[in-house]
């Protein structure tokens, strides 16, 4: 509606400089090119601006329709494993492994080994933090799970 209402007053102004300022008797046929342009111009900005609707009303429902296949794809998993990365994604894809044993109920041994099986499967990246180890998703399930 911004690009329609900028080519409507460049319409104007053309119409007006062109009766008043620089046309004389002889003109018509330049009028009848400029009014040709301008709405060449509209046409052009209205079905842009139509494409441009139609393709994201597209990629909407595509990325909501993929956010809850993702959440399907997590019953694929064990259950400590599922209820491991449901934890993970709450966290926003980054937390220590302490905050894992703290949230879950499963033993600190046992977080360890499910953990260690996830980053086998590369589902998760884990990385020394002085005395704990930080867990997070690889940035391309973060951008399934979390966005």
């Amino acid at each position: 509606s911004i690009v329609a209402g900028f080519a409507a007053i460049i319409f104007f102004v053309i119409t007006y400089l062109n009766r008043s300022v620089l046309c004389d008797l002889d003109c018509l046929l330049r009028n009848q090119v400029t009014y040709a342009l301008i709405f060449a111009a509209l046409a052009g900005a209205f079905v842009g601006s139509l494409t441009y609707y139609l393709i994201s009303e597209k990629y909407e429902k595509r990325l909501g329709k993929i956010q809850s296949n993702s959440k399907a794809s997590l019953k694929f998993l064990d259950p400590d494993q599922k209820a491991l990365i449901t934890e993970l994604i709450k966290a926003g894809g980054t937390t220590t492994q302490n905050n894992l044993v703290q949230s879950t109920p499963l033993s600190r041994v046992k977080v360890s080994r499910v953990l260690k099986e996830l980053e086998a499967k590369q589902v998760v990246k884990r990385s020394k933090k002085g005395m704990t180890k930080r867990v997070e998703l690889p940035e391309d399930l973060k951008t399934i799970f979390i966005n």
